[in-house]
Formats: structure tokens, C-alpha cells, sequence
């Protein structure tokens, strides 16, 4: 069973250590000034089912989705790439698992991310999944 991120997950484990550990020189901002319904929408994308089966079968996938979809929807004013590192690697740990990279690759990752075009979304979520399928470790 895949245990999925919730929003207090986010606002208690990934927000509260990315503004204390992850500050650098760019300070983000208030939880409370986050968009609720943006964050919602990144929660939900790696739970989207049809016919009641998971769009995103695989645990590479579903992470791969959040990562992408935190940092392009924006849900926070500013910290997202940071918050979505986190993120990642909460979700990978509460499903037993962990990231074999640094923080600064994963970063600059998830700067690549930002940068991306939204018309590369499927090139882009399948680069993701085959990073994170490459180099997940059991924790």
C-alpha cells in the first residue's frame, strides 16, 4: 500500500524543514500564504485513478508526478523547488524507500523542472521516473 503526502505532512514535515534547513538567501514566505487549492491539486495528481485503478502504478511514478507537479503548479510563493525536494524525499521514506543522490543534484533537477515547457510534461515525468527508479534504495 502507497502512503500518499497529505497537507499536513507538507505543512508539518516538508514546509517546517525546508524554511528552517533550506533557507539560503531566499526566505519562504508564511504557510499560510500558500494557494490551498493548488497544493490540494499536487496532493491529488499522483492518486488520480480511472476505473478505479491508479493512473500511476509505479512508486517511481507517483513520486516523480509530485516532484513535477509541486514545482509547476506553484502552490507556495515562493520555496517550491525546495519544499518539492523535501517532499520527494518524505514521500520515498514513509514508503520505505530513499533517494541515492545529494540535495544540490536533486535541486538542480528540480530547477530543470521549472525550467521545462509545459508541452514536454510526458518527457519530462518520464526522466523524472527513470531517475528515481535508478537510484531508490530501501531505506
Amino acid at each position: 500500500m502507497f502512503e500518499f503526502l497529505t497537507e499536513e505532512d507538507i505543512r508539518d514535515i516538508c514546509y517546517q524543514y525546508a524554511k528552517v534547513h533550506l533557507t539560503y538567501d531566499e526566505p519562504i514566505p508564511s504557510f499560510e500564504t500558500r494557494y490551498p487549492e493548488k497544493l490540494e491539486a499536487v496532493l491529488a495528481s499522483p492518486q488520480t485513478q480511472v476505473g478505479g485503478k491508479h493512473v500511476h502504478s509505479s512508486l517511481s511514478r507517483k513520486v516523480a508526478v509530485l516532484f513535477y507537479e509541486m514545482i509547476k503548479q506553484h502552490p507556495f510563493l515562493n520555496g517550491n523547488k525546495r519544499i518539492a525536494c523535501v517532499a520527494t524525499m518524505v514521500t520515498l521514506s514513509l514508503n520505505g524507500k530513499w533517494l541515492e543522490t545529494d540535495w544540490e543534484n536533486l535541486y538542480e533537477i528540480a530547477v530543470s523542472v521549472a525550467q521545462s515547457k509545459s508541452g514536454d510534461r510526458s518527457e519530462v515525468l518520464k526522466s523524472l521516473t527513470d531517475f528515481i527508479q535508478g537510484s531508490i534504495v530501501k531505506k
